[in-house]
């Protein structure tokens, strides 16, 4: 194992386009492992190193609504409404996927940060996960996921400190939000988006 070589932004543009680059991030919510979505030895290498079963696929970080909606089938005005609300924020959103991708869901965020966000406009859409190995407690800050990872190199960003919680995960798949699981902030009123 080597030690972690801490990069800046273009480093790690340089290290997420290799044919397998796996990246540690932080967010505003868990730092995680990301590899480039179109970069399909980079997300085998993600799941290796997660431990993940093929069956399960990982979230996916965006700059901006914009770049969601290049993953997602079309959306009604109320689910774009909605999201207005939660993003950017630390909610993770199930939505349809687009019918060029190989699974009939996607679940996608939009980080807070801007710093982040700015370089997921350069990178594109990012396979993330939190950084952890399957099973086991996932990494609270960036510290404890380079002592996990210590063959990844891992971005030195100085973005506002996270809460050490992961994201809330809601279903927007049927009618109205389903919560799947809580997160740092509450869940917006599905009502307001009704009137």
């Amino acid at each position: 194992m080597t030690a972690t070589r801490w990069l800046d932004q273009d480093g790690v543009l340089s290290a997420l386009a290799a044919d397998d680059g796996v990246v540690i991030l932080p967010t505003d919510t868990l730092p995680g492992l990301h590899a480039r979505l179109d970069r399909p030895e980079a997300v085998t290498r993600l799941r290796a190193l997660k431990g993940r079963a093929e069956a399960r696929p990982f979230l996916v970080l965006c700059a901006d609504p914009a770049m969601v909606e290049t993953l997602t089938a079309p959306m009604s005005t109320m689910v774009s409404r909605y999201l207005t609300k939660l993003w950017p924020g630390p909610f993770t959103v199930i939505l349809s996927a687009a019918g060029h991708l190989a699974t009939s869901t996607v679940a996608v965020r939009v980080p807070a940060p801007v710093g982040l966000r700015e370089l997921l406009a350069r990178s594109g859409p990012l396979a993330s996960t939190s950084a952890n190995r399957a099973g086991g407690d996932p990494a609270v800050d960036v510290a404890q996921a380079v002592a996990q990872f210590p063959e990844l190199p891992a971005w030195r960003a100085s973005l506002p400190a996270s809460e050490g919680l992961a994201s809330a995960l809601v279903d927007l798949t049927g009618t109205k939000p389903h919560s799947i699981r809580p997160g740092p902030m509450m869940l917006p009123p599905w009502d307001d988006v009704l009137g």
